[in-house]
């Protein structure tokens, strides 16, 4: 499972680089598509039992 808490993690940190800068550059529609794909990797994180403490303000209520 290493690998793929790896992964995850390196996805996440790219997604939020992303987020980042669409937020800078005023993109109101990618910012939608990375929080999307935070959302998806939140869930992802959960349900296999992997903690990722920056996905925390993704996860569902």
């Amino acid at each position: 499972m290493t690998e793929f808490v790896d992964q995850i993690r390196l996805r996440v940190t790219d997604a939020l680089i992303d987020l980042s800068q669409a937020r800078a550059a005023g993109d109101d529609y990618r910012v939608q598509v990375h929080i999307g794909e935070l959302e998806s990797f939140a869930r992802l994180a959960e349900e296999n039992g992997v903690r990722v403490p920056e996905l925390e303000p993704f996860r569902a209520a």
